[in-house]
């Protein structure tokens, strides 16, 4: 079940995801919230299902509520193409 979205709609709702994500306009919890209601056109329970996490754990990390595991997240956000990584940041003192 994907919302009807053609593939350049797609490309931009990612895009802007993916930048609002890396300026820290947006957080996980809404990038995920995003990524169902957008590029899928579920409810909450609906993509828990989807996705093999339960109800509460879905809604737990859209509130933030919660400091879930990388692989869960992982797990979450793979259907929207994203995957989490580490990136080194240098920080003078």
């Amino acid at each position: 079940m994907m919302a009807s979205l053609s593939g350049e709609q797609r490309k931009e709702i990612l895009a802007k995801l993916e930048s609002d994500l890396a300026n820290n306009v947006i957080t996980i919890g809404e990038l995920v919230k995003q990524v169902r209601t957008q590029l899928y056109g579920m409810t909450q329970t609906q993509y828990a299902k989807f996705i093999k996490v339960s109800d509460k754990t879905l809604r737990d990390i859209e509130k933030g509520n919660t400091d879930p595991r990388v692989s869960v997240l992982n797990k979450i956000l793979a259907p929207g193409g994203f995957q989490l990584s580490a990136r080194a940041v240098r920080r003078d003192i």
